[in-house]
């Protein structure tokens, strides 16, 4: 089975104000980031998107195999996205949608079997395109914030902080103490093909310009239990005020 793959929209470059304090409080990381992803006003109009991409995907009995992706959102709980596989000579599309409450997965035209652990990883999509958006993190009640403190990503040294809500998985996030962009998100989720819980890592390694100038995700690894899943490369990723809701319907 599989869940989403979603890549969440991460924006903005900043040049100024690029290390980490030893007096640095959560918020204040979270405040430099808000300004180097685009600044509040971008990140709070912004609560939808579009992105295109390909990659290669590690599927059990198969090895590494290449798709393709689109996908879309509308905050807080509105997400699609339309995979196509390449396995074995055949191709596999694969199309995961959640509106509310409502979660499906179609594979080729065909639903599939949701057992409660793919629903619960599914629905958490949304939670983690919120905490993308970072301003929700110091403005709204119910979130936890607490300092991890320094680590490196692929080589590059980056400051840590947890994010802890009630009824959600805890989410640590991972910030570039040079550009202060977000460079992981790291939490407990579940395998889409053992269905065993294990670590997952979401890393961006390198950024671009959007429609509108403004650095968004290119490259992505996707990692569980440090080893490589997936790996895309995002050929388009838009921020958008608006999805149409019949987007989000069968």
């Amino acid at each position: 089975m599989f869940r989403p793959l979603a890549m969440l929209s991460t924006v903005g470059l900043l040049a100024f104000g690029t290390y980490v304090r030893a007096a640095d409080e959560p918020k204040d990381v979270i405040v430099r980031a808000i300004k180097a992803h685009g600044g509040e006003e971008v990140l709070t109009k912004n609560k939808a998107g579009r992105s295109s991409g390909k990659g290669k995907i590690t599927i059990p009995g198969a090895g590494e195999v290449d798709f393709t992706q689109e996908s879309a959102h509308m905050l807080p709980d509105k997400f699609k996205e339309s995979i196509e596989l390449k396995v074995a000579g055949q191709t596999i599309s694969v199309v995961t949608l959640v509106n509310g409450d409502k979660c499906t997965i179609e594979a080729n035209g065909k639903a599939v079997d949701l057992d409660d652990k793919t629903k619960d990883a599914i629905k958490g999509v949304g939670h983690m395109l919120k905490i993308g958006k970072l301003v929700p993190l110091i403005n709204e009640k119910g979130y936890e914030l607490s300092l991890i403190g320094e680590d490196k990503v692929e080589g590059k040294p980056v400051v840590g902080i947890r994010v802890v809500a009630k009824g959600q998985k805890d989410v640590n996030l991972y910030f570039d103490k040079e550009t202060n962009l977000l460079t992981k998100l790291e939490y407990r989720s579940t395998d889409p093909f053992t269905q065993n819980e294990i670590n997952e890592e979401r890393i961006i390694k390198e950024y671009q310009k959007n429609q509108d100038g403004i650095s968004v995700p290119k490259k992505v690894i996707i990692k569980h239990d440090t080893k490589t899943f997936l790996e895309i490369e995002m050929s388009e990723v838009q921020l958008l005020e608006k999805v149409d809701d019949g987007e989000f319907k069968k």
